[in-house]
């Protein structure tokens, strides 16, 4: 679990719509071990003093004064609250209230950061790889259905540079299949490397993905856990790899969602979406689209903190609050069927 936690933090400077919320996928592949006494109110008390101080990096910057004056109104009840867990959930219910940005969320870490620094140095990029290579870099599934329909389940999207690789190998098995099932119903998002590859494989040309508009904003002389934003956002072009032979470069492409489809995941089924290169079917997705990085608030909590906002130049929009609209809406589990019944 430990080198787990830190290849994530190694890999995914970045988590969001487009690299995926890789802290938060690495807090839910794994339990977290409640330290129930290691966190004091004096942990919980550091938290909240450098959330306040972070916020200053948030993307809506127009929604951090309300943000602000929501958390400190109920300081007081979080820090009754001596379940760390508890702490958490609180903080986040409240956050997502005041901001609607399913992004923006505390997590506990599993073991102190304090602990894991006195240990030594992170790990290698090799030993990331071998890690990464055991969970088949998110390849959950791969295989030719009757009929010759190419099917991809991918659990996430793996930030490490081996995962264009991978993802190379997974769709080389499915070369010569007349359509491909695209399985996102249980993939919470993940890293850039993979998904810019997969989209490199499912047009004849790199397609554009979203755009990101990452704010602006300058050190704090003031504050060094903070920032001044002047409003103003830098415009990132995003596209798919440039792949030398293309496996789906124009057969059918059904991408399958759920309400747990969420972030990286997400951009995947828009960008197919908006672009006309695939239908959608299932169930309307999580709704996260804001890119964000991982902040510590002391030695036991991290905010996932949105820094920028996804931006699709067909559509002048995303997906965040309101999800991946389907094209065909069916329950999760009917969604396989649906596709194969259309692909015939």
């Amino acid at each position: 679990m430990k080198l787990r936690h830190l290849m994530t933090a190694a890999l995914g400077g970045l988590v969001l719509s487009c690299e995926g919320p890789a802290a938060v996928l690495a807090q839910e592949a794994a339990p977290v071990v409640q330290p129930q006494t290691a966190i004091t109110e004096a942990h919980r008390a550091r938290a909240l003093d450098t959330l306040d101080r972070r916020l200053a990096h948030y993307v809506m910057h127009e929604r951090t004064p309300a943000i602000r004056a929501r958390l400190a109104e109920r300081r007081a009840a979080y820090l009754a609250l001596a379940d760390p867990e508890a702490f958490r959930q609180a903080i986040n219910a409240d956050l997502l209230a005041v901001s609607g940005d399913k992004h923006l969320q505390v997590w506990i870490e599993p073991r102190s950061r304090d602990e894991v620094i006195a240990e030594g140095p992170p790990p290698t990029m090799e030993q990331m790889s071998t890690e990464e290579a055991r969970n088949g870099f998110g390849v959950r599934d791969v295989r030719v259905l009757e009929g010759g329909v190419g099917y991809l389940d991918l659990a996430y999207f793996s930030g490490h540079p081996d995962a264009g690789a991978a993802i190379d190998a997974a769709l080389a098995k499915l070369a010569g299949s007349r359509a491909l099932v695209l399985d996102l119903r249980r993939n919470g998002g993940g890293g850039e490397a993979a998904l810019k590859r997969l989209m490199g494989h499912l047009a004849p040309t790199p397609m554009r993905l979203e755009d990101i508009q990452m704010r602006r904003c300058a050190p704090d002389p003031a504050d060094p856990e903070g920032c001044v934003q002047d409003g103003s956002r830098e415009v990132q072009e995003r596209h798919a790899d440039a792949v030398a032979a293309p496996v789906f470069p124009t057969q059918p492409v059904y991408a399958l969602t759920s309400g747990g489809t969420f972030s990286a995941a997400e951009a995947v089924a828009y960008d197919l979406q908006a672009t006309g290169r695939a239908t959608v079917i299932g169930e309307v997705t999580g709704g996260g689209a804001n890119p964000s990085i991982a902040m510590d608030l002391g030695p036991w909590f991290t905010v996932i903190m949105p820094i920028g906002e996804a931006r699709h130049p067909a559509t002048g929009t995303n997906w965040e609050g309101v999800g991946v609209q389907p094209d065909v809406a069916v329950p999760e589990d009917r969604a396989l069927e649906e596709a194969l019944g259309r692909i015939g």
